[in-house]
């Protein structure tokens, strides 16, 4: 009986404080006025159906949205003003289907929300990212210092903040209300089947883990050095590829400025490095460019001494360059050099260098020349292809005899192995003994992110689907693939570690709720998402929607915003 009381006295008090408010406003404000305290501004931001969005309506749904704590380039970004201002509109064409629906809401039911709750609501654009705040209700505190509703801190922050009259706010709250009255009509026979409910938590709780073996197409590439005799039968045999390739590529062999094909050997210097330091790689490189002009093979100095990684593996080898590709001291000393040359040292940004130059050319390449040049390129990438096949096919079947992931590797690197004991599936990553550095593109034993069957294991210009499925087909009976698999140009080789499986007996009440409210939201936003779309696009084609262009960074349908 008690609470009953207080419940009516509660709801006496909250009568005469909505209606004083209201009161004091009309009285504040007068009747009809002009859109906003601070005066109106010439135009409207948008029509809807021939009824208008100003500027100043904007402005105060911008404030609502946070816009003044928004960093500028955020803003920009994320398209804030046009999602804004977008929501204002597709608030219009929902509280326009809700009143053909029926629907009806009064300004006396808007301020006591507000008053009561704190609540006052915001449209955003279903196009707004999530970055920004979604439509719904949003609260704020107007009580005064002994925690009561404040009427005047409620006036204040409507005259001041959102710079309205309480008529226009509570327009505007009506038209948000029956706004969100039709975003709830929108997606009320939105429902989640038993079995999608099994499938979600299937994706949730299946996961994969690999360990494998990369072989790179590049990595055996770049240790590739074909002999004229290889060449000239690998041109032989492919005569119709080559010349196929040619007329694909002729335009880069007619009509070439000069261009020098150099090799070199780099001693590096560190940044900021000592003058003790630069003495100490100034007499490497000399010590170097003794033995080379006493006539030791340039490519293998250059292939086990330069700390230029790139070309070292390809003996130094830069290719064809025209002037201006490199810096410019190391620029000026190839260009002042005869094919079969060799450079005294020359100091750049990166170091100390020799410089050796294989040829020259310009204007026309000659066909043969030219096709030669092709050859190799077409060469290199066949056998590249060929080798990297047969290491992966060599690896695996070393696995399949018994070897662990992290001898096979050792005895990829020509390391020794770290240890005698033969792993499991926890003993597949044992790192090898600290000796040269690993060449990045060198096979070792990497391991995968737990997956599940729509993720993406090894990241890479290739489809991975493939591999998802070789992976969840594996078992702890048969854990290694059956052959390599090639994903784009390499090859892989790889081994079960971990594979968790969605258990039903786990697929509890708890677990159901959990993940129908989770796919519920979803959908709903989805729903909602093309219900307002198809609004909007209706209304665009019948000519009901106009935008000040001014106003928007596009005024068509914001789309293509951050949202997506």
């Amino acid at each position: 009986m008690l609470e009953q009381i207080v419940q009516k006295t509660r709801g006496l008090v909250l009568f005469f404080v909505v209606f004083a408010l209201s009161a004091v406003f009309v009285l504040q404000f007068g009747g009809p006025q002009a859109e906003g305290c601070g005066g109106s501004q010439a135009g409207a931001a948008a029509e809807v159906y021939g009824q208008s969005i100003s500027r100043n309506e904007l402005k105060a749904a911008y404030f609502l949205a946070g816009g003044e704590n928004f960093p500028a380039e955020m803003a920009k970004q994320y398209k804030l003003e046009d999602m804004v201002l977008y929501g204002l509109i597709e608030r219009s064409l929902l509280a326009r289907e809700a009143r053909a629906l029926g629907f009806d809401v009064s300004e006396r039911e808007v301020l006591e929300r507000v008053a009561e709750d704190g609540v006052i609501h915001l449209s955003m654009s279903v196009e707004a990212g999530p970055y920004l705040p979604p439509s719904g209700p949003l609260r704020f505190n107007f009580d005064d210092s002994d925690g009561k509703f404040s009427k005047e801190n409620l006036k204040n922050f409507i005259q001041y903040r959102l710079r309205r009259s309480v008529r226009e706010f509570g327009r505007s709250q009506i038209e948000e209300t029956l706004a969100q009255r039709m975003r709830e009509t929108a997606v009320a026979g939105v429902t989640i089947g038993k079995g999608e409910l099994w499938d979600a938590y299937v994706r949730e709780q299946e996961s994969v883990k690999l360990a494998y073996l990369r072989f790179s197409k590049v990595y055996y590439g770049q240790k590739l050095e074909p002999s004229d005799a290889d060449l000239t039968a690998f041109m032989q045999a492919k005569a119709s590829d080559v010349d196929a390739e040619y007329e694909k590529q002729k335009h880069r062999y007619t009509g070439l400025e000069k261009q020098v094909r150099a090799r070199h050997i780099l001693v590096k210097t560190g940044h900021g490095a000592s003058d003790e330091d630069k003495q100490a790689a100034r007499e490497r490189i000399e010590a170097l460019l003794v033995r080379a002009q006493a006539g030791e093979d340039f490519a293998t100095l250059a292939r086990e001494h330069s700390e230029d990684v790139g070309s070292a593996k390809k003996g130094g080898d830069l290719g064809f360059n025209a002037k201006g590709r490199m810096v410019k001291p190391f620029d000026e000393a190839q260009f002042a050099l005869e094919a079969g040359q060799i450079s005294a040292v020359v100091e750049s940004t990166f170091g100390f260098h020799v410089i050796k130059v294989e040829a020259i050319r310009e204007g026309d390449v000659p066909v043969e020349e030219a096709k030669r040049e092709l050859a190799e390129k077409l060469y290199r990438d066949t056998e590249a292809g060929r080798l990297a096949r047969e290491a992966a096919a060599a690896a695996l079947a070393k696995l399949q005899g018994g070897a662990t992931m992290a001898q096979v590797q050792d005895g990829l690197l020509g390391r020794e192995t770290t240890t005698d004991t033969e792993a499991g599936a926890d003993g597949e990553t044992e790192e090898p003994t600290a000796e040269a550095p690993i060449d990045p593109l060198a096979p070792q034993v990497r391991e995968t992110q737990p997956f599940g069957r729509t993720d993406t294991p090894i990241p890479g210009p290739f489809d991975s689907s493939p591999l998802v499925e070789a992976g969840y087909a594996l078992s702890e009976d048969k854990p290694l693939a059956t052959e390599p698999m090639q994903l784009g140009d390499d090859f892989f080789v790889y081994r079960l570690l971990e594979k968790k499986l969605a258990e039903e007996e786990n697929f509890n009440d708890a677990e159901q709720a959990r993940i129908r409210q989770g796919l519920l939201r979803r959908r709903q936003q989805d729903e909602l998402k093309a219900y307002v779309r198809t609004l909007l696009e209706r209304a665009q084609e019948a000519g009901a929607v106009l935008v000040d262009e001014t106003l928007v960074s596009s005024a068509d349908k914001p789309s293509d915003s951050a949202a997506n």
